[in-house]
């Protein structure tokens, strides 16, 4: 199942009320079992849009597939923009959705530390 427009609206208001779910670091003595049951939340809410269902792991992995092409595209265009020679960029600009997912990353993501 594609994740639909929807649910990476709803994805990314929810991970921006909990940036855990971006860097998946849940602290605390009950860290892991409170990421655990945000996940199994969040898996429900995405499900009951009606787009069809995805596993708690299914809708992990998707995010995390979203995270790594999110930040290959804005290396790629970052890049492009860097380069020599002048001219148009080839690189397909990012999307609203993919912005706010970076944002939600930072700019280390993209970037690195600069050394």
């Amino acid at each position: 199942m594609k994740v639909r427009t929807d649910q990476c609206d709803l994805l990314l208001t929810m991970a921006e009320n909990t940036p855990e779910l971006i860097t998946n670091k849940f602290n605390g003595i009950a860290g892991k079992a409170k990421g655990h049951a945000m996940w199994q939340t969040l898996a429900n809410i995405l499900n009951d849009l009606g787009f069809g269902e995805k596993t708690t792991a299914e809708w992990r992995r998707a995010l995390t597939d979203w995270k790594s092409k999110t930040k290959a595209k804005a290396a790629k265009l970052r890049m492009a923009q860097e380069g020599t020679g002048g001219g148009l960029s080839t690189a397909l600009p990012l999307t609203d959705y993919e912005k706010r997912l970076l944002s939600l990353m930072g700019n280390f993501a993209v970037e690195g530390d600069g050394e």
